[in-house]
């Protein structure tokens, strides 16, 4: 299961010196875009790019991202972290998607047609899990940044050796996607396998950003 950490067990994992270091990280990194931001124009970010500053936060930490492994951040030797930066409206209930685990096997392609709900189960739940559990321990890290401001929280789960066991019922079919439930509290995650990019997505839900027990605010811009 994903399992939603409170903000002492993330420092905890993450170091006491955590926000602190990711604030100055991210400062060094802004300072030369604050013209930019100023004159209105889009700010691009991309995701290697929080992956370094988690990583350069946490001390003896090693990037380990690129596409290479299922862990961006190797925390400690086996124990890692998959970050997940994505962004948030003023008035959004739920954040942007983030790519979760991607399979190109064109079968599921057919399974998504056939609605084949156990199938899609288990080449995405029970794949994510399997790569999960390679690991002595693993960890989701979600950095949550508001449009607006630019401000970020962070947001931790841990993946517990409990696998969910399908039921039908915990999967629903639209046209492009199928709605995955019981795998993590609904309150705090949403995941769906997008039929079009082969993928399982996760939605971080409002709870992440505004409940101080599970809240880390992390960096101020």
């Amino acid at each position: 299961m994903i399992v939603p950490m409170t903000a002492t067990d993330t420092l905890a994992l993450l170091g006491t010196n955590f926000v602190s270091a990711f604030q100055s990280e991210m400062d060094a990194i802004m300072a030369p875009l604050r013209k930019h931001i100023a004159l209105g124009r889009p700010l691009s970010m991309g995701k290697e790019l929080w992956e370094y500053v988690v990583s350069d936060s946490i001390p003896g930490a090693v990037w380990n991202g690129a596409g290479h492994s299922l862990i961006d951040v190797m925390i400690t030797p086996g124990v890692g972290g998959d970050v997940k930066s994505v962004s948030y409206g003023p008035t959004a209930k739920q954040t942007t998607e983030a790519s979760m685990y991607q399979n190109f096997d064109q079968t599921a392609k057919q399974f998504f047609i056939n609605k084949d709900k156990a199938s899609l189960w288990d080449r995405y739940v029970n794949g994510w899990f399997a790569k999960a559990h390679s690991f002595q321990k693993y960890y989701l890290i979600g950095i949550l940044r508001e449009k607006a401001t630019l401000d970020c929280n962070l947001c931790a789960f841990e993946v517990t050796d409990s696998i969910p066991a399908f039921n039908d019922n915990l999967c629903t079919f639209t046209t492009k996607m199928m709605y995955i439930s019981g795998v993590a509290p609904a309150d705090f995650i949403k995941i769906r396998y997008y039929n079009s990019k082969s993928r399982m997505e996760i939605l971080f839900q409002k709870k992440c950003w505004t409940d101080p027990t599970y809240t880390l605010p992390i960096y101020k811009f």
